[in-house]
């Protein structure tokens, strides 16, 4: 009578998954959206947050070739 794992499932997930949901965690673009008022289509919060992820993406990429 041996003890039986449970299977495990592996996923390979980058970085910008991971710092989008910490961002949401930590309410960053509704915090900003209460910042910055704006009659824009897309608000406030939501551009930041992509340029905060194009960022770090151009920086992972970067070093990735180096």
């Amino acid at each position: 009578m041996g003890l039986v794992l449970p299977t495990i499932e592996a996923y390979q997930v980058q970085h910008l998954p991971i710092v989008k949901a910490y961002a949401d965690k930590m309410g960053l673009v509704e915090a900003i959206n209460q910042v910055v008022p704006s009659e824009m289509a897309i608000d406030p919060g939501t551009i930041v947050l992509g340029m905060i992820l194009d960022t770090l993406n151009l920086l992972y990429l970067l070093l990735k070739t180096l």
